[in-house]
């Protein structure tokens, strides 16, 4: 039995690097969108336009919901496409028009409206900006999986994805200091115009993989066998969610990014109510820039490292490595996050960076794997329904976790009508939250990481399985 360290990548399976590089700065462009929406959502409309949070966690668990509906309908449009482009690329150049355009939209609400209005503008601005999400993301996501075959090519492919993302997070991580500075009446000016530049580069970063991109000529053919057999969509999303590796996968990313998300806001008030007892300012807008710096920063560093420790001991230990250095740097928000030296609190963000790059990395790189046990089950290759499967779960998941932020925030007794501090009970409330919550999480996503079936052997010998069953079908044509 071969081992991973004689695995040599056919010349055919490689993918070139301008290609990688291409399809790679779609996420990026995927990485502003959600990363901008999440982190500044109550910021603006609720510390800044005055809406209650639990009302925006309503418009966004509405808006999240109707993303994971939207999903599957657009995996199984991008599956049965026929175009001279391929199934993907169509779709995905579409998405960097609206992506950008909505993008801008949601972010100029006037000043001065009422709560009806500004409720109003958000859940509407949400369910138009999500729609045109799951048109570019559901293609993006899927066209990953079918640039190459191989296993390692895979997670080389994902590797340069996860750090051109990271290009995304650090673009978003200064906007705290960019919508901070004097020149804007307050934070939400500061976004309306900062949208014109961000949507710009939006629509640049992802028509790039648009452009590049192209899938593994076996993918190719696979997926012409597809769209001739045109799966029913009730069946396509039964026997997508039947494939258990997939669903191991999926709750790994769903329980461990949902843990952090659902407490993601909560950065923000800790900081400028615990750390800067209530002081808004360019000084506590560049700390909050370069804590979310760290975080990419750290992923960056994590990506290489991690890779080659997954040689050494495979994908399933380093996963569970990577997530319990994040678990640790979760549990060190509690100490290091304080007034007496707020830049403590980059530690914990560079410690959170390595169970992000493993999480993006590895997992991305080993879901094709079961999409390829799915093709030796069902003989259909169909990336975007598992693309749109993958991202329905986690938006429900998100709708939820984003549901409940509302509500933690309510629950920690935070008052925006207050002008300065916060009371000692609702910062200690909003600390326990910031760091107990995403550590059960990551204790979870490990105990599943535990539990992955597919082995590189085991990869290795399903395509040696796919190469003989397709040649199988075409003798059989």
């Amino acid at each position: 039995m071969s081992s991973h360290k004689e695995h040599v990548t056919k010349p055919e399976d490689r993918v070139p690097l301008f290609r990688k590089v291409g399809y790679g700065t779609g996420m990026l462009g995927y990485a502003l969108l959600i990363q901008t929406y999440m982190q500044f959502h109550y910021p603006v409309f609720n510390d800044t336009l005055g809406l209650d949070a639990v009302l925006i966690g309503w418009v966004i668990a509405i808006s999240r919901l109707w993303d994971a509906v939207t999903d599957p309908f657009m995996g199984n449009v991008t599956d049965n496409t026929r175009s001279r482009f391929g199934r993907r690329r169509p779709w995905i150049g579409m998405g960097a028009f609206i992506c950008a355009l909505s993008f801008i939209a949601l972010w100029w609400a006037p000043a001065g409206q009422s709560d009806a209005f500004y409720f109003c503008w958000l859940l509407i601005g949400s369910l138009v900006y999500y729609l045109c999400f799951t048109i570019f993301s559901v293609p993006y996501i899927a066209m990953g999986m079918e640039l190459s075959p191989d296993y390692h090519e895979r997670s080389r492919v994902m590797s340069i994805r996860t750090i051109l993302q990271q290009g995304g997070v650090f673009v978003t991580a200064s906007l705290w200091w960019l919508t901070s500075l004097d020149r804007y009446s307050d934070m939400a000016d500061g976004m309306r115009w900062n949208s014109l530049w961000m949507g710009a580069l939006i629509f640049i970063v992802i028509a790039i993989p648009a452009i590049v991109s192209r899938e593994h000529p076996s993918m190719l053919q696979a997926g012409k066998e597809t769209t001739k057999k045109k799966t029913p969509l009730v069946k396509s999303v039964k026997e997508t969610v039947s494939c258990w590796p997939f669903l191991n996968l999926a709750l790994i990313t769903v329980i461990s990014l949902l843990g952090l998300m659902m407490v993601g806001s909560l950065g923000y008030y800790v900081t400028v109510y615990h750390i800067y007892d209530g002081v808004k300012s360019e000084e506590s807008g560049r700390l909050l820039t370069i804590v979310n710096y760290a975080v990419p920063i750290s992923t960056i560093i994590a990506v290489p490292l991690l890779q080659k420790f997954s040689t050494k001991v495979g994908k399933r230990k380093t996963l569970m490595v990577a997530f319990g250095i994040s678990l640790v740097g979760t549990l060190l928000k509690w100490p290091f996050y304080t007034p007496d030296n707020p830049w403590l609190s980059i530690i914990p963000a560079v410690l959170m960076g390595f169970g992000n790059a493993a999480a993006y990395m590895f997992v991305n790189a080993m879901i094709p794997e079961a999409v390829d046990v799915d093709e030796l089950k069902h003989g259909v290759r169909r990336e975007g329904m598992f693309s749109a499967v993958y991202s329905w779960m986690f938006k429900i998941g998100a709708a939820l976790a984003l549901l409940f932020s509302g509500y933690i925030l309510a629950w920690s007794g935070f008052d925006s009508d207050l002008v300065g501090p916060q009371s000692e009970q609702t910062i200690f409330l909003m600390r326990v939250f910031f760091s107990c919550i995403p550590a059960f999480a990551l204790s979870c996503a490990i105990a599943l990481a535990f539990f992955y079936p597919i082995t590189e052997e085991r990869a290795f010998e399903i395509r040696a399985e796919l190469e003989l069953q397709r040649e199988k079908m075409k003798e059989a044509q």
